[in-house]
């Protein structure tokens, strides 16, 4: 009994060291720092009725009249991560007498680590003298263990398991591996090749979280909601009422983008649910006359309000309220939520005035590398020091995240030009270094760096090759490693400078090097037009275009059934959610539509989600897509090349055949099947339109996930991408089209190049024609000079 009530204690006395009811035990020496107060650093998140709450709530084991006062237990979770990922791509390589490498780990604002136990694999040179070398384990600057040397396990993989004291982790942590080594008792070369240590990037780090409760003040969001500390994809349910209005949905919309843009890279997900509460943070939107059954009791509202209360049936959950008195507040909440235009602050607000900002302009996505004029290098990053680095052995490299429009015309373009500008540290032996410049882990180019003598800078005006990855217009056979148009690309500056080597039996401390990218440094895309081959789902994909060619959406009109399925309203707002993911900012304008509206699309580009085409309306568009999914069948226009994959893809047997005569073949089958076909707006020539369609709600999930799944887009491209299970096929079916503003001279010749049988024939033309005008020309002077008098 005296285990079990120890072990039912824990989470109270917990709570009451976070609370500040009771002191902790002194930690011991190593602990007693700012950093290793987790629970102290999460203190302000608790109100006063809440640490009242755990001082008092009675206890769950009324048999035992000894066990002390607990309080009801908040949710915990195990969470089991490895390096890789954490960021970690390769294992982590340790060279010469002393070197570090360090990893970060976030924990998030309503969770307080209980236990933590990382499991590290590394092998170590078998060259390593045991007395003399170490591995050392350190977080947050405080050492965790030193890892003394087995002179049997040299050269080995081992793995050792270390228990971590909770007290240590802060919202930011970051594990750092240092490694002291040395391979003789007499003079060393500090960068002899036998110093070395590799970790695993399969090496995983095990915590324990408990959730705390945070305090109902809207000064804390985007927290619960979306914790930046927290890379798992984010997972947040909308809760309505039973079939929510066209109102209601546009303005989830707009959260949706909100939350979408602050996730970014992590993806995201929005499961909707009618009527019922998830046990998790939530958003609830509703209206004074459209609300879920636990808020039909709240107060009628009489201006737009936003509030954030606590989770009637989960502890330590919250529950995010939008609410209006009819569609048109409920809107304005969602924008000002999203736009990040009200003063947040309490528990409620209520919006009385709305001051919307400008209308976006297309290309003008935050994320996006404008094409107006040069941009500089330090407009692409976080901080200033993300372009430095520093060490007594220079082997490091700097990471530029870039993202270009996936409509650049890049065809017979060199490539990008980069002004670049860096700065080194010079040394005797400077000039066996090199600064090496790749893109996405390609290399394009190197600069060797000079000694002291010369100089200690360099600048240099580089043409970074183009890749389209989209099959948009490029049409030569381009294999050198690019930048991937319309998708995230890292460029990369690798430093290389060596230590000082004054030779054997000589050595002096080490002197610190520093090599820094100048952040005046520029890519240049000003020589570039927009000019793009559609269908292109490859662009969809990757950066949501058409859609996010203007970054809040006000061009794009997204078309739901007349009765839409939470399944459909989900992959509505997961799709919303990845344009603002690309853009960097909220898509609160677009345009949301039902079925039976779809013809006010008008001038717009079109977003359509529809399970099985319940209204009909891709069926009225049939003439114009590659392929139609309803309930049972499935119909595709006649496919040439790609029949052989279609006949394996529908388990067809080997007398079906699908018609090349023209119409559409109708193929019947009942397993789920998902498809994202682009087509030409039948309301708008040179308007798109993207359908997001499955043959049922499990089909209609699997939209959701692969939109989040980089690997899974990667492989959608054409104007048909058919999912089925983890595969992606993708096809090209209809002709193209072209959107975009080249002048008229570039635009013939560009179409030419790709008719070489016509281009020869214009070429002929025009020689005939200038052969003519000249013929016409010599006669003309030949009949003047005849009829000239003679002298």
């Amino acid at each position: 009994m005296k285990s079990t009530s120890a072990t039912r204690a824990l989470p109270l006395f917990i709570a009451l060291i976070t609370a500040g009811l009771i002191s902790a035990p002194a930690p011991e020496a190593s602990a007693q720092t700012g950093k290793a107060r987790n629970a102290a650093a999460k203190e302000k998140a608790l109100t006063r009725q809440e640490r009242e709450a755990a001082r008092t709530a009675p206890t769950s084991d009324s048999t035992s009249e000894t066990s002390p006062l607990v309080a009801p237990a908040l949710p915990a979770r195990q969470w089991k991560v490895s390096l890789k990922e954490l960021g970690v791509g390769r294992p982590i390589s340790l060279r010469g007498v002393e070197s570090e490498a360090s990893v970060g780990v976030g924990v998030r604002r309503d969770e307080v680590v209980e236990a933590a136990k990382l499991r590290l694999t590394f092998t170590l040179s078998p060259a390593l003298i045991p007395s003399l070398s170490h591995l050392k384990l350190m977080l947050n600057d405080e050492t965790l263990q030193t890892v003394v040397l087995d002179k049997e396990r040299l050269g080995t993989p081992q793995t050792v398991e270390l228990n971590i004291d909770p007290r240590y982790f802060t919202d930011y942590n970051r594990f750092r591996f240092q490694f002291i080594g040395h391979y003789t008792m007499e003079c060393e070369t500090p960068t002899h090749s036998s110093l070395w240590a590799t970790i695993s990037n399969d090496s995983q780090l095990e915590l324990s979280l408990r959730q705390i409760p945070l305090r109902n003040d809207l000064a804390l969001l985007p927290a619960p909601f979306f914790d930046p500390r927290d890379n798992r994809p984010v997972k947040l349910p909308f809760v309505y009422g039973s079939q929510p209005s066209t109102g209601t949905l546009k303005a989830s919309g707009s959260i949706a983008s909100w939350i979408g843009m602050l996730a970014g890279y992590r993806g995201n997900q929005f499961p909707v649910l009618e009527n019922q509460l998830p046990r998790s943070h939530a958003v609830v939107l509703a209206t004074n006359s459209h609300r879920p059954a636990f808020l039909q009791d709240m107060e009628p509202v009489t201006a737009p309000t936003i509030s954030l209360i606590n989770h009637p049936e989960v502890l330590g959950a919250k529950l995010l309220l939008v609410l209006g008195q009819d569609d048109a507040q409920l809107q304005m909440a969602a924008d000002a939520l999203a736009l990040g235009k009200a003063v947040l602050s309490g528990q409620t607000i209520s919006v009385k005035s709305l001051d919307y900002p400008a209308l976006t302009k297309p290309y003008d996505a935050p994320r996006w590398i404008t094409n107006q004029r040069p941009v500089k290098l330090a407009e692409l990053v976080g901080n200033p020091s993300d372009l430095q680095l520093r060490g007594t052995v220079l082997n490091d490299t700097v990471n530029i995240y870039t993202r270009m429009a996936p409509d650049l015309f890049t065809w017979n373009a060199k490539g990008v030009p980069l002004d670049l500008a860096y700065r080194y540290t010079p040394s005797s032996v400077s000039d066996h270094g090199s600064l090496n410049i790749s893109i996405n882990n390609q290399f394009i180019q190197s600069y060797p760096l000079q000694s002291r003598e010369e100089r200690t800078s360099g600048k240099n005006t580089v043409m970074l090759p183009l890749f389209d990855d989209g099959n948009a217009q490029n049409r030569s056979d381009l294999k050198i490693p690019a930048f991937m148009i319309g998708g995230d690309n890292q460029l990369q500056f690798s430093f290389q400078i060596p230590p000082n080597d004054l030779g054997r039996c000589k050595s002096a401390p080490p002197t610190e090097l520093f090599a820094a990218i100048d952040p005046q440094s520029t890519i240049d895309l000003t020589g570039f037009r927009h000019y793009l081959a559609m269908p292109n789902l490859a662009a969809y994909a990757n950066s949501g275009f058409p859609f996010t060619r203007v970054p809040d959406l006000a061009q794009t009109s997204i078309i739901l059934p007349n009765r839409p399925s939470t399944a459909d309203i989900e992959v509505f707002l997961t799709s919303v959610g990845r344009m603002s993911a690309s853009t960097g900012y909220p898509g609160t304008r677009f345009q949301l539509l039902r079925a039976a509206d779809a013809n006010k699309a008008g001038d717009t580009d079109i977003l359509i989600v529809s399970q099985a085409d319940s209204d009909g309306l891709l069926e009225q568009w049939q003439s114009h897509l590659p392929a139609l999914l309803a309930a049972g069948t499935r119909s595709v226009q006649p496919l040439e090349r790609a029949l052989g994959s279609f006949i394996e893809l529908f388990n067809l047997e080997s007398e079906h055949r699908l018609s090349a005569s023209g119409g559409q073949a109708v193929l019947q089958g009942t397993g789920p099947l998902a498809a994202v076909t682009g087509f030409e707006s039948p309301l708008q020539s040179g308007r798109s339109v993207v359908a997001l369609t499955a043959t049922d709600k499990d089909a209609m999930g699997l939209l959701s996930q692969s939109l989040n799944d980089a690997g899974k887009i990667k492989s959608l491209r054409g104007d048909l991408g058919l999912m089925r299970g983890d595969a992606i096929e993708s096809f090209r079916i209809k002709p193209v089209y072209y959107v975009g503003d080249l002048p008229w001279w570039q635009r013939l010749w560009f179409h030419l190049h790709s008719h070489p049988l016509l281009l020869a024939l214009a070429g002929i033309a025009t020689g005939l024609l200038l052969t003519f005008i000249i013929y016409g020309a010599l006669r003309t002077m030949a009949r003047r000079r005849l009829a000239s008098p003679h002298d």
